[in-house]
């Protein structure tokens, strides 16, 4: 049974603003591409030891998740 007294209405006061949920996805987003670049970065440098190449190109791992992350956002 509804209460014909009260309306249907929610209290919107603690929704987040515009410009406050903007900033909240862009650190949420950032963060989230810089963990994806540093775990391949680390796991590319756990293959340039594996075969014996220089520490160097284990960037080009973590710039292949920065691209693939990039490409799918």
């Amino acid at each position: 049974m509804q209460d014909d007294n009260h309306s249907n209405k929610s209290d919107t006061s603690n929704q987040p603003g515009f410009l406050t949920s903007l900033i909240q996805g862009g650190i949420r987003d950032t963060m989230t591409l810089w963990i994806s670049v540093l775990i391949g970065t680390i796991v590319g440098a756990g293959v340039c030891l594996y075969i014996g190449a220089p520490l160097i190109f284990s960037l080009l791992g973590g710039l292949i998740v920065m691209a693939v992350y990039v490409i799918y956002m």
